[in-house]
């Protein structure tokens, strides 16, 4: 029972696909994230509704450009969210949440403290 496992020419192709495959993934991350920043850096060249996208992608949130792009994709569209989003974006859009998050915990504590003063009366 102490055979050698060997490995086949079969596992040698899974191996090369699973490579490949990972490959194609990294390169499309890359070539989306170049991308994103390419279609709102040149305004001239864009479409109003990819303006308006780029427009949107520059709030505080990304309430604003889901919503356009889900109501403009209704009529065919084919405006993608990864298309005007950039990582500045992101960053901006995560700084946002998390400041309203820690306002609603003061908000949250101002008004816990506020009720127990009243119940100790």
């Amino acid at each position: 029972m102490n055979k050698r496992y060997e490995l086949s020419p079969r596992s040698d192709a899974a191996d090369f696909a699973t490579g490949s495959i990972l490959a194609i993934i990294v390169g499309m991350t890359i070539s989306t994230a170049a991308h994103a920043e390419y279609r709102c850096s040149t305004p001239g060249s864009l479409t109003q509704r990819e303006q308006r996208a780029c427009e949107l992608a520059r709030q505080d949130t990304p309430d604003a450009l889901i919503h356009y792009i889900n109501r403009m994709n209704t009529i065919d569209a084919g405006l993608y969210i990864d298309d005007y989003v950039g990582k500045a974006d992101t960053e901006r859009w995560e700084l946002a949440r998390q400041k309203t998050r820690l306002e609603q915990l003061r908000g949250a504590t101002a008004t816990g403290s506020a009720n127990s003063t009243e119940k100790a009366k």
